[in-house]
């Protein structure tokens, strides 16, 4: 098995004095950790062995945990016998490459003992708090996106013009994000207002072709790599994972064709 693997290869730290830390000490920071990965959209599989490695690392000779795209439980068993069993339920999840990265940086210098457990919460923190593009950069990323995407499919320059316009709209709806309680209401609405500003543009006249135009902006709300997520999970064995994730990227395209449809409505059906 693979705690089994992880046992026999991984050796407790030297380098720290791991007696100090209590069981339930352990467990929590290495949920922790793992938590912030699946908040970040880190698959599964990388949480388990990320939470494994460090409780191995800091002495336990049992560890099992199980982590779905919403949920962790962990268990760890000690030399001395004592044991401890947590679990984390996550509400929100978002892609976050950057700060997926840098987490598991974090988790490789606990592990080499490059940091200590009293350390984690700080260098957490300061991942959550740092934003590695300034809103600028992330609003010229919509509208080259769209207006690129559209172009790519065939659309004419007046296409991209008026779907780098519609993608600028996705991209503000971006930045409150946060605020809404419901990820579907959030992709059904903002596949609405941007639809709503690329069919209005081209209705009075600032586009030659308006299917162009619509997939320039759809590209940018796509679940495309929630999609690509469940596959992968699917192929690595994470079965329940993989179904959830596939169910839930099937729902939001939905809701995304539901935001366009509706918008299409606005205007009195399909327009040519």
């Amino acid at each position: 098995m693979k705690r089994d693997k992880f046992a026999n290869k991984i050796m407790p730290l030297e380098c720290v004095d791991i007696s100090r830390y209590s069981c339930d000490e352990i467990l929590c920071k290495a949920l922790d950790i793992g938590e912030s990965i699946l908040k970040c959209g880190g698959e599964p599989h990388r949480i388990e062995d990320t939470i494994e490695r460090i409780c191995y690392s800091y002495g336990a000779v049992t560890t099992d945990v199980f982590a779905l795209p919403s949920l962790i439980l962990a268990s760890i068993r000690m030399s001395d016998g004592t044991s401890s069993s947590q679990v984390r339920r996550v509400y929100k999840t978002a892609n976050n490459m950057y700060r997926l990265e840098r987490i598991n940086d974090v988790s490789r210098k606990l592990c080499d003992g490059k940091i200590t457990l009293d350390e984690v919460d700080k260098e957490i923190n300061e991942i959550v708090n740092q934003k590695p593009f300034s809103r600028y950069i992330v609003l010229i990323g919509g509208v080259l996106a769209a207006g690129g995407f559209a172009v790519f499919f065939g659309g004419s320059i007046k296409d991209a013009l008026v779907a780098a316009i519609a993608g600028l709209v996705v991209s503000i709806f971006n930045f409150h994000k946060v605020k809404f309680s419901s990820n579907f209401f959030y992709v059904a609405l903002v596949s609405f207002f941007g639809a709503l500003v690329g069919i209005g543009l081209h209705k009075l006249g600032f586009g030659d072709n308006l299917d162009m135009i619509m997939i320039g902006t759809i590209m940018l709300v796509i679940p495309g790599l929630a999609f690509g997520n469940a596959v992968r999970d699917l192929l690595f064995g994470d079965t329940i994972s993989g179904l959830i994730q596939l169910v839930q990227a099937i729902l939001l395209a939905v809701m995304v064709a539901f935001g366009f449809i509706a918008a299409i409505i606005v205007f009195g059906g399909v327009l040519n």
